[in-house]
């Protein structure tokens, strides 16, 4: 990025940008191009982070135009500056969009499969057009071909890289043509009978000229915008001297260290947005409350209680005044037909409407309360339902209702009306661990065949109720599938995708209830009908040379992966893959 004053986090950016230039210059390992893959994730959750502040952001507007109904303010300024907010929110959509198209593109042409996990409706605040934009791609560490280097070189360098495609040169178009549209968003306005008007030079060498017809005040916000936004025509190349960004970034890239750039420059746009919504909300001026009519609310802790216990409802109006509590007048389930037969009580701190629990089921509670308005008394009716029920507990098993030897089986313990805090389960026949939020670790020893736990909540007054006690049967824990490829024992492996992997992955059956598993590699080797010789699988499940030669001679053959590996549990077993290569 261009320089300047830079925020901490533009700095960990260029930082980021000068590592990735290094890196790509360098004939690196697999291990250390597969880096990339957790570098992209942390670039990824940042994107996210920052997107939620951003949405924060793009909801202050909603408040503040709550909060200038509520006071009849003007909304001629909240118009203006929300409708530019809608613009950018677009604006960014689209870029984004055209980020994560050039990379989903790269990876398909790759691995020969759509690469898009979301995506979601834009409006055009302009012309109330719609159109479908990718937000998220596939996780990186599914692509079998992530060290391609040719297709990151092909798509977006070309044959000279002294002299870079269209393809690669319009990415940095794309995105200073986004950097001109919300700077000038940002910048051209008209304020009382004054007229701003901010056009964005082609380099920051021509700012100072821009920002003679901006108003001053806001000059140091869009050169802040400006600059995290400007990618440099050139970079200097390991050994080559200075060349064009594109070639730079993605010439002898491989796919994951190009999908990391995307990534990077998705980061870019959207700290950048919010920089701008954040700017432009600045600009609207509103009372610090954020309601806009008084309205009777009626709450309680809870609309649930056990037969026997109480609940305390308390109603107030939405905006009040503290030194004025209001009258409430109520009536409870046939009582609320009949308003002669209502109770009226003056709500105030410590003051809540008891609602008995004495009968299992439904009840409605019904009344009004008095708003003071002009200096005269305005009934409001309000209306709560809540409901009484039996005292019952339950035990969920959420993997399936089964313990497994050797395992952390996860085991919730839940009683209805009950805090979860104040819920406790006891085991027989295994142990029980607290994990917190109502879960528990439930272990077994090798050989159980069945074992039980009880639920137990402790009441209001102190004592403690049991809730009942449940059985579950105990097995050793289920084996794994061998994967190679992504394809399971049994299935083909088309030649291409076989030569692209260099690990085979275990895991568990995608048809067990079971999710969490892990497994470790512990070694393996590889043969294949018809070729001499053995390969290697390495500890973590890594082809050695040997291995990934036999692969690269089983086209029309038989592949097979014998591997040895640890469960949950800590107990070492053989699985096998063995698969015709087409």
């Amino acid at each position: 990025m261009a320089g300047g004053k830079e925020t901490p986090r533009q700095k960990m950016i260029g930082m980021m940008y000068l590592v990735l230039t290094a890196l790509l210059a360098l004939n690196v390992s697999k291990q250390v191009i597969a880096a990339f893959i957790t570098l992209n994730d942390k670039l990824d959750q940042s994107a996210e982070i920052i997107d939620n502040k951003v949405e924060t952001t793009y909801g202050g507007f909603d408040q503040k135009r709550a909060a200038l109904v509520a006071t009849k303010g003007d909304m001629k300024l909240l118009e203006k500056w929300q409708g530019k907010a809608d613009a950018l929110k677009a604006e960014t959509a689209m870029i984004v969009d055209f980020l994560l198209s050039q990379c989903n593109e790269m990876i398909q042409e790759a691995d020969g499969e759509d690469w898009v996990a979301e995506t979601e409706e834009v409006t055009n605040p302009e012309d109330g057009s719609t159109v479908k934009v990718i937000t998220k791609l596939k996780p990186l560490i599914e692509i079998s071909a992530f060290d391609n280097y040719d297709i990151p070189t092909n798509l977006f360098v070309g044959g000279n890289p002294k002299s870079p495609n269209e393809k690669g040169l319009a990415i940095p178009k794309e995105i200073h043509k986004y950097r001109d549209y919300i700077c000038g968003l940002m910048g051209t306005y008209e304020e009382g009978k004054t007229s701003y008007e901010f056009i964005s030079p082609e380099k920051p060498e021509g700012l100072e000229e821009a920002f003679k017809t901006c108003n001053e005040k806001d000059t140091a916000k869009i050169r802040q915008v400006y600059l995290s936004l400007t990618l440099p025509d050139e970079l200097h190349a390991h050994n080559e001297g200075m060349m064009p960004w594109p070639s730079v970034m993605f010439d002898h890239a491989p796919i994951v260290a190009a999908a990391a750039m995307f990534t990077s420059l998705k980061l870019d746009i959207k700290n950048a947005e919010a920089m701008a919504s954040e700017y432009m909300l600045g600009k609207v001026e509103a009372p610090a409350f954020n309601f806009n009519k008084i309205e009777p609310l009626a709450f309680a802790r809870t609309g649930y209680i056990n037969q026997g216990d109480s609940l305390g409802l308390r109603v107030m109006i939405a905006a009040y005044d503290s030194s004025d509590y209001p009258k409430v007048r109520y009536g409870i389930d046939e009582d609320t037909a009949n308003q002669d037969a209502w109770k009226e009580v003056v709500q105030g701190p410590g003051k809540e409407i008891p609602l008995p629990g004495d009968a299992a089921g439904a009840h409605r509670v019904k009344g009004v309360i008095g708003v003071k308005e002009k200096g005269e008394i305005s009934w409001k009716p309000f209306d709560f339902n809540y409901s009484v029920g039996q005292p019952m507990g339950v035990v969920a098993l959420p993997e399936m209702r089964v313990l497994y030897w050797g395992y952390n089986n996860i085991v919730e313990g839940t009683a209805s009306g009950y805090d979860p805090s104040q819920v406790t389960l006891s085991g027989s026949g295994c142990s029980l661990s607290s994990k917190g939020n109502g879960q528990y670790i439930a272990k077994v020893s090798n050989g159980t065949k069945k074992a039980s736990i009880s639920v137990s909540a402790k009441k209001a007054d102190g004592g403690s109720v049991s809730l009942g006690k449940f059985d579950f049967v105990c097995k050793p824990f289920p084996p794994a599938q061998v994967y190679f490829a992504g394809k399971k024992s049994g299935e083909g492996v088309s030649y291409t995708a076989a030569r692209n992997t260099n690990r085979v992955v275990v895991a568990i059956d995608p048809s067990s209830p079971i999710t969490t598993a892990k497994y470790t590699v512990t070694g393996g080797e590889v043969f294949v009908t018809g070729v001499p010789g053995i390969g290697n699988v390495t500890s973590g499940g890594s082809l050695d040379s040997k291995a990934q030669g036999l692969v690269r001679q089983s086209k029309g053959k038989t592949l097979v992966v014998e591997v040895k590996y640890k469960g949950p549990d800590g107990i070492g077993r053989i699985g096998t893959f063995s698969g015709k290569v087409r």
